[in-house]
């Protein structure tokens, strides 16, 4: 099984993801009523909380790897 990753499929995966913030954006601020510091600040603690899990299983020691 080929691991390439298509093109075509990670320009629409971005442009789906830029989409998104953008509507998450005007939904925080217009109908949430939140300000551009609030929105940063939680911004900020999602990013962290998403990428937190990310780093770790890239950082953990694998099985197949250690010597």
């Amino acid at each position: 099984m080929d691991s390439r990753i298509d093109i075509a499929s990670l320009i629409v995966a971005i442009c789906v993801a830029a989409y998104a913030a953008i509507m998450l954006d005007y939904l925080a601020l217009n109908g949430l009523g939140l300000s551009i510091t609030q929105l940063r600040h939680l911004s900020m603690v999602a990013a962290v909380f998403v990428a937190l899990p990310v780093a770790m299983d890239f950082l953990r020691a694998r099985p197949d790897n250690v010597e």
